[in-house]
């Protein structure tokens, strides 16, 4: 297949604390800045509470805690298109960016652990992109349990 012909991915590429992140640009809903954010009692830290979209609820999750990181201190946010109402915190948005489907790399669930699909090269270093079915599934877990 000629490089004119190969399949192509846009992403949404962002920082999180001191790392840069992607996630599918289609999988994005909207970007909200300084919207607020009311906590909830006797939820993991990384759930940092509920925001108002339109009338409808969505659950804040910060995606540094899940990964070993200390939680960010940020007012921008991801809303996901999901039926599970989920957006993450980041620290900043970086740009919109197109990979040919050949530059992914693919991380098996035992390589990466669950919540990173794969990378790709980006500037001068690799991007990780967010599972974000997995922490989906840690959410709504966490928050049944509470």
């Amino acid at each position: 297949m000629s490089d004119e012909q190969e399949i192509t991915k846009t992403w949404l590429v962002f920082s999180a604390g001191e790392k840069k992140y992607a996630l599918l640009a289609s999988d994005v809903r909207e970007i909200l800045r300084d919207v607020p954010v009311f906590p909830l009692p006797f939820v993991p830290e990384y759930l940092n509470g509920i925001l108002n979209r339109y009338g409808e609820p969505y659950a804040v999750l910060d995606p540094l805690p899940l990964l070993g990181e200390k939680p960010q201190e940020s007012k921008l946010y991801i809303v996901l298109h999901d039926e599970a109402h989920i957006c993450f915190k980041i620290s900043e948005v970086l740009e919109f960016y197109t990979t040919q489907e050949s530059q992914l790399k693919y991380f098996s669930i035992t390589d990466s652990g669950k919540y990173y699909v794969g990378s790709f090269a980006y500037e001068d270093g690799e991007v990780l992109i967010l599972n974000s079915a997995s922490f989906i599934e840690v959410a709504e877990r966490d928050i049944e349990q509470s």
